[in-house]
């Protein structure tokens, strides 16, 4: 599994790459900006609430999300998907990216 994405496209001085944590941060901020949903934190889980991986160019996300009651949970996970999209896009130049997010908890 790659550490990093290397980019090359607008400048022409060399190769910038960019660490899958950055990835995780980049979707955990964009997660919680939506309303009604945020990122789940659970104290004694072993896995990350974010997740990302670097495959072959392509950084794959899995997010868990927990939704505040009184919402549609598809509603808020399309929300969250298309704002991590928009997040990744602008701040990593249309890297190719596959976002998954998967609703843990209610409340």
């Amino acid at each position: 599994m790659a550490e990093y994405v290397y980019i090359q496209k607008y400048n022409k001085q060399g190769i910038m790459g960019i660490s899958y944590l950055v990835f995780d941060k980049i979707a955990e901020i964009a997660t919680n900006e939506v309303s009604g949903a945020t990122v789940s934190r659970k104290r004694y889980s072993l896995s990350k609430p974010v997740r990302c991986t670097i495959r072959s160019g392509t950084v794959n996300v899995k997010i868990s999300v927990k939704v505040s009651p009184n919402t549609n949970a598809n509603e808020v996970a399309e929300e969250v998907r298309e704002n991590v999209a928009l997040s990744l896009t602008q701040m990593t130049e249309l890297i190719p990216f596959d976002i998954d997010v998967e609703v843990v908890d209610v409340g």
